[in-house]
């Protein structure tokens, strides 16, 4: 009788093992062949600046727009998972002409940040193009695009990129967006220059970034790393909608909020206080204000 029960687990678990297998293979090759995508995009014509001005601008557009938050301050890049890491290998590009940056010339730019795509045309990896590079008024782009051009050189090199079981799985889920050309509108046409303001429709520029986060809806919701507290509702019915614009800009600036709480820091109001303009930050809330 035991040996028939032996038998028994071991087909079960035998098959419970196949199936896994399986089921592994599947992700594998799904996350391989997305991870693979050769994209064909037509790449807009842009003009990229060469004045003090526009250098100035695309300096404020890459605070704003968090590059040296995810590239470091030197453009050198940094780990994002380094190898102790389930999730697996993956730095941040040297964005310099140093030994083991990126080299680009003005078509490979436009073709990262406006389409999430590498030189090899596919798509890059957790590079936040969606909500940081590709909204941007063709302005703002050249202006950016510029700036990091001029960026001096840093020999920095880093280890070759790297998907973990783990990662895969999160890939498949949707729960780690590693492939941001896949959310990309590519046929969309750009503004040509969306004018500063201290108004909703300025502030919805803005707050674009903010939907890395806190969801296309604004309305946040659970953290996304282990020990990561729930993202905030940032609408009407959240507690930010209950704040005075000046109560919404003393919170980002300090980092205390009405209530007298203290924002995480897995909030970067640190680095959003460094950056944004007063009425920048206003025009954010206006924005933010509207929502429901």
């Amino acid at each position: 009788m035991l040996r028939k029960v032996l038998k028994w687990v071991g087909i079960v678990a035998g098959s419970v093992i196949v199936l896994l297998l399986a089921f592994y293979a599947f992700v594998y090759f799904q996350t391989e062949s997305r991870a693979n995508k050769v994209y064909d995009v037509n790449l807009q014509p842009l003009t990229i600046p060469t004045d003090s001005a526009s250098y100035a601008l695309g300096k404020h557009i890459a605070g704003i727009r968090g590059c040296a938050e995810c590239h470091d301050a030197d453009f050198g890049g940094k780990a994002f998972f380094d190898a102790s890491t389930p999730i697996g290998i993956l730095y941040s590009s040297n964005l310099t002409t140093g030994k083991g940056g990126i080299s680009y010339t003005d078509q490979d730019w436009v073709r990262a940040l406006r389409h999430g795509l590498g030189k090899d045309h596919k798509t890059l990896w957790f590079m936040p193009s969606p909500e940081v590079s590709a909204p941007l008024s063709n302005r703002d782009l050249g202006a950016l695009i510029y700036y990091l051009k001029r960026q001096p050189p840093v020999d920095k090199r880093h280890p070759a990129k790297e998907v973990k079981p783990l990662g895969r799985f999160l890939a498949f889920t949707g729960d780690l967006p590693l492939f941001p050309a896949e959310v990309i509108d590519h046929e969309a046409q750009p503004a040509e220059n969306v004018p500063a303001a201290v108004d909703a429709e300025y502030g919805k520029y803005l707050a674009v970034t903010c939907t890395g986060c806190h969801g296309a809806s604004f309305k946040g919701g659970p953290g996304h790393s282990p020990g990561e507290p729930p993202i905030a509702d940032l609408t009407q019915t959240g507690n930010v909608g209950k704040w005075t614009s000046d109560q919404f800009v003393t919170a980002i600036r300090t980092g205390n909020t009405p209530d007298g709480r203290v924002i995480n820091d897995f909030m970067p109001w640190k680095y959003f206080a460094t950056v944004y303009t007063e009425d920048e930050l206003k025009a954010i809330y206006l924005y933010l204000h509207e929502l429901k």
